[in-house]
């Protein structure tokens, strides 16, 4: 798994890594992301309205990051920590299928695609993000090159 969310951090976070913050919002938060608790990222969100606010390693958008969050019943002086944001990002995966894809009922290809249906930063074959343009957001990598990270994870898919 840890291949994976560094392949999916290189598309998301880039060097900013877990302290990563959506390149378009004006406002930054208040300290890193990481030494924030989730109320204080939800105060940051309500006092900056009309701005991106993905945040973290793998740039998780507010109706993202509360529904995660309640799923593996997170309060909200919880940290945002690393190992939280890896924790709420197997959700992620989870949805995306890795289960099915591990049974091998799922072909890595359809896998992949789901993945960049739930990460802006992940291509789709055709090159581009299923969020093209919104909020500013694009593929970072091409499709080749993550079908190359996936095979690398995955030599069998």
């Amino acid at each position: 798994m840890a291949q994976l969310l560094s392949l999916i951090a290189s598309a998301e976070a880039g060097l900013a890594g877990y302290d990563a913050v959506q390149h378009g919002a004006r406002v930054q938060p208040p300290a890193p992301p990481t030494r924030m608790t989730l109320r204080e990222i939800h105060a940051w969100i309500a006092a900056t309205p009309g701005q991106p606010h993905a945040i973290g390693r793998y740039q998780f958008i507010p109706p993202t990051l509360r529904r995660v969050t309640e799923i593996r019943g997170l309060g909200p002086d919880t940290l945002f920590t690393s190992e939280v944001q890896d924790s709420l990002a197997l959700v992620l995966l989870e949805d995306a299928g890795l289960r099915a894809f591990e049974a091998g009922t799922l072909p890595r290809r359809r896998f992949m695609e789901n993945l960049a249906r739930i990460w802006a930063g992940l291509p789709l074959p055709n090159g581009r993000s299923f969020y093209e343009g919104y909020a500013g957001n694009s593929a970072a990598m091409t499709w080749a090159e993550f079908e190359g990270g996936a095979t690398q994870i995955w030599p069998r898919g």
